[in-house]
């Protein structure tokens, strides 16, 4: 597990808010002690609504910039202002940010993740440009229908060889580094307020013109207020600093043709759009789900993946994958569920950032240990409209796919993983946009699995499951560029049955050895996709459970199997390891986290599932340790005492350990007759000790859980067990006399008084 565990993502300001006030201009590089260079006739020519105006830049200037930010700046070291025409300035235009670099940490500082994008418009007054977000999200009433001011940067009124072009007077020159551009980068660690952040340097470079707008990108640098403890890892040695490089857009507002927003249904299968208001209804908020604009005709939406998957299909250890066929087999294995083209794959030229705001890329990283894998979208949000989106990865899952599958030789027992750990998200910000991911799937977590039945053989080659398991990855992540959420239901689908289902949506989490019989939309994906694109007036039909379910639903699981998942996947795992516990020489403190991974999946149901469920899921956790104890015939010597040791966990689980160790689900069981029954009838069998095997210590644990019961039949077994150990006392050994004097003295400081 060590090669494949998470790394830590940076915990303070790599990992925190950070709510920044930026420089002007280039920051104090270039001081006033630097000439600037002579004047010289601009080659610009004016009509364009948005330019660009070349700023040169003194020797020096460039050395220090050059210097500063670490060589992120353009080889050619050219920056440029930006020229609006004024005509334009009270025009709708998109505004969007995509963090494309940064350092330290990379893709783990955030990097490789869209922004989000603005409805703005610009308005000329008292020496500065103002940026207005004017979305339609924010209408309160017919009277207050507020525009936002997000935005400013001071007129540059002095440039002569600007001013000296024919028309320059209809057009507003700015310096689009010298604005507020707040950057930040959210975490967990600080919450909503964050910490400091000031940039030194900002920097404009490789301006891009687009049909509807234009494009560049933003380098910066600067320090936070809080040390970032993992910066010298990534060889930073001033843990206070941080640079990256953002691509921002600016381009004319537009809702595609005939797009019509489909409203949330009650059941929410899709993805929200940003909250808005309904006017006149004192504050309440409605959502659409984000969907692109597919309609038959349409241009298919072209999808560019990063040339690094030819060097990773060059690399020997790879060559007999079809990594490129596989990639496109995950984006366009979508088509078939519309019935007409709707998504298109290619390898990408050179020119292709994964930061230009009119591509959607599919970016490979060559890390090998970089475990997870992530999409992104761009959306409008006035209306939900997807206008582009990109995903994120490793070439990680390759190796980790290699090291899960071998050829089919026969039967494939399914292997015991611990849980994994989970890595923070974190988000960066910018001028109040921040990054959203839409999924963030790792390589530890697919690992999550318990042991089960063996399963059937498949068939496949090694390299035919590795290729159909990225596949499967792929086919996920696009899914969520479609508009749609996870489903942890889709494996309920599975019955088991030689070629049936085994989960009826790629947007669940399904087990490993799984994804290989996964490699195309499911029925769910089917139903819920042509419904949201207006193809089919029938919701999904399928069973369905999002992310904030899995707290609330056992059946609602993560890299489960089977369509009762207690008595078929979760039981079989847990008693099997039963087994190995009780026969084990490992000490309990060593078991723990094995422990956990068994124990807590099944109590589950007893915390939150049916009755008949809360029963047999009970059962199923106490059935090899509760008294009596059945003992197998051959079993060592401390067989006994491990029962013991086993049955006081598991109770003590259940009802006194602390919900950090409990799981997902951390309630006490519901007081329902049957279980109750169950429960209180092995407690006293404990307590009591009715089969001679049971330690103090698992007999003084059952007083506390009859304490924390709060129960009048808990109440009455623990007064019965107060007499009959009282009138055994003048019949057992001094040393077993003392323990259960204590015992008793235990009992009555429960009892006296007993409810609180």
């Amino acid at each position: 597990m060590s090669r494949w565990s998470v790394p830590k993502r940076c915990p303070w300001w790599s990992a925190l808010s950070l709510a920044v006030a930026l420089s002007t201009g280039c920051g104090e590089a270039p001081s006033a002690s630097v000439p600037a260079p002579p004047e010289a006739v601009l080659p610009v020519e004016l009509g364009e609504a948005i330019l660009a105006v070349p700023r040169e830049l003194s020797t020096a200037q460039r050395q220090v910039l050059t210097q500063r930010l670490q060589g992120v700046m353009d080889p050619t070291g050219s920056g440029f202002y930006l020229a609006l025409r004024k005509s334009e300035l009270n025009a709708k235009w998109f505004l969007s940010a995509y963090s494309k670099q940064r350092h330290p940490g990379g893709i783990l500082g955030g990097a490789g993740a869209s922004l989000g994008t603005r409805v703005v418009s610009f308005k000329e007054q008292n020496g500065k440009l103002f940026v207005f977000d004017v979305d339609d999200r924010k209408q309160l009433s017919d009277v207050f229908d507020p525009e936002v001011l997000v935005e400013a940067y001071p007129i540059i009124r002095d440039h002569g060889p600007f001013n000296r072009l024919p028309g320059s007077s209809q057009y507003v020159l700015i310096d689009p580094t010298a604005g507020l551009n707040r950057f930040g980068v959210l975490g967990d660690t600080a919450g909503a307020t964050g910490v400091h952040f000031q940039v030194e340097l900002s920097f404009a470079q490789r301006f891009r013109r687009l049909s509807d707008g234009i494009t560049f990108e933003q380098v910066y640098t600067g320090y936070a207020d809080l040390p970032d403890a993992l910066a010298t890892d990534f060889l930073e040695p001033n843990v206070f600093r941080a640079s990256g490089t953002l691509g921002i857009a600016l381009r004319r507002y537009s809702e595609g043709p005939g797009y019509t927003p489909t409203p949330m249904p009650a059941r929410e299968y899709y993805l929200r759009s940003a909250a808005r208001l309904v006017p006149n209804a004192a504050g309440t908020t409605e959502y659409v789900a984000t969907k692109w604009n597919i309609h038959p005709g349409m241009t298919p939406i072209r999808w560019h993946i990063s040339r690094d998957i030819l060097t990773l299909q060059q690399d020997p250890r790879f060559q007999d994958y079809d990594l490129v066929g596989t990639v496109k087999r995950g984006i366009e294995g979508w088509n078939s569920v519309f019935g007409f083209p709707v998504l298109e794959a290619v390898v990408a030229d050179e020119s292709v950032s994964f930061a230009d705001d009119d591509k959607n890329v599919f970016i490979f990283d060559t890390d090998e240990l970089m475990p997870f894998v992530f999409a992104d979208s761009r959306t409008n949000p006035n209306t939900g409209e997807i206008r582009g989106a990109s995903i994120y990865f490793a070439a990680s899952f390759i190796l980790f796919a290699e090291s899960e599958f071998e050829d089919d030789a026969g039967m494939e027992p399914l292997v015991s993983e611990p849980e994994p750990a989970s890595h923070p998200a974190p988000q960066m910000s910018w001028s109040g946009m921040r990054s959203q991911p839409l999924c963030d799937l790792d390589t530890a977590a697919s690992r999550k699995r318990s042991t089960g039945a063996r399963r059937q053989l498949t068939g496949l080659t090694r390299k035919e499951k590795v290729e159909r398991f990225l596949t499967h990855n792929v086919l996920h992540e696009i899914g969520h560029t479609l508009g749609l959420r996870h489903n942890f239901a889709g494996s309920l689908a599975q019955d088991g049955s030689p070629g049936g289902l085994v989960t009826s949506s790629v947007m669940e989490y399904v087990d490993t050895q799984d994804t290989v019989h996964a490699i195309e939309p499911g029925p769910f994906d089917v139903q819920a996709v042509r419904y949201l694109h207006g193809l089919s007036s029938q919701l999904p039909v399928p069973a369905f459970c999002p992310a904030e379910e899995t707290r609330t639903d056992p059946n609602c699981n993560q890299y489960d199997r089977f369509d009762d998942p207690l008595t078929e996947w979760y039981g079989p795992a847990l008693q099997s390891g039963q087994v190995f516990m009780l026969t084990s020489t490992s000490t309990w403190e060593r078991l723990a986290s094995y422990f956990n991974g068994r124990i807590n999946p099944v109590l589950q149901f007893v915390r939150a599932g049916t009755p008949a469920a809360q029963v047999s899921a009970y059962g199923l956790a106490m059935e090899k340790v509760r008294p009596p104890l059945v003992i197998p015939p051959g079993s060592r010597a401390d067989y006994p005492a491990r029962a013991d040791e086993l049955a006081r966990r598991t109770l003590a689980r259940l009802y006194l350990d602390p919900t950090t160790s409990r799981g997902s689900f951390t309630a006490n069981p519901p007081t329902t007759p049957a279980l109750m029954a169950q429960v209180l009838a092995d407690v006293e069998g404990i307590l009591l000790n009715t089969d001679g095997v049971r330690s103090y210590p698992a007999r003084r644990t059952m007083v506390d859980i009859l304490k924390a019961q709060q129960s009048l039949a808990a109440y009455t077994l623990l007064s019965n067990a107060h007499d009959v150990l009282t009138a055994s006392l003048p019949t057992l050994p001094a040393d077993e006399r003392l323990q259960t004097r204590d015992l008793v003295a235990r009992i009555s400081a429960a009892m006296s008084p007993y409810y609180r």
